[in-house]
């Protein structure tokens, strides 16, 4: 009978493999709806549907500021770049941190540590502009009559239906 000598374990541990993989995903989607949203405003074919599809609103104000009368989404947005800076200069962070994941995942020994203080960095980065976002989307609403405010509700609610019927017309 042959034994194997015990050789010491190589390569990641399978739960950090697991979680690489998942925080890359993530930030993969990212880029992705970024790059998307970017090609597609630009496209020859993009005609959009509606008044309520060619609204551009930060990521950090969400869904809820495309329903916003035009004057509070405007000031909504100025608010926002003066408390969280330009949306641009966070794309480029964001261009910039993409730039160093690539050389990090292409170099030799790999650098889970170096690769996961970008994953770090890049959610804080998020997390803070979309609180921002939140207070600034709170301060305008709450300057509504109760009459702005049920117009705001049923913008809302054509928003998230017409979403919803696109998403379950994908099916």
């Amino acid at each position: 009978m042959s034994e194997t000598p015990d050789r010491p374990r190589t390569g990641m541990r399978p739960w950090l493999k697991a979680l690489f993989a998942l925080s890359l995903t993530l930030n993969l989607l990212v880029i992705g709806a970024i790059v998307g949203v970017r090609v597609g405003e630009f496209g020859p074919d993009r005609h959009p549907r509606s008044m309520h599809d060619r609204v551009r609103v930060d990521p950090a104000l969400g869904p809820f500021a495309r329903s916003l009368p035009e004057e509070a989404r405007r000031d909504a947005m100025r608010m926002l770049d003066d408390r969280a800076g330009a949306h641009k200069l966070s794309r480029d962070a964001l261009a910039q941190q993409f730039t160093d994941m690539l050389a990090i995942l292409r170099s030799e020994p790999f650098d889970a540590e170096a690769l996961g203080e970008i994953f770090d960095a890049q959610s804080d980065s998020a997390r803070g502009r979309a609180v921002i976002g939140r207070d600034v989307l709170l301060e305008q609403i709450e300057t509504m009559s109760d009459e702005e405010r049920a117009r705001y509700a049923d913008r809302l609610e054509r928003g998230f239906q017409r979403a919803m019927s696109r998403v379950q017309g994908d099916r």
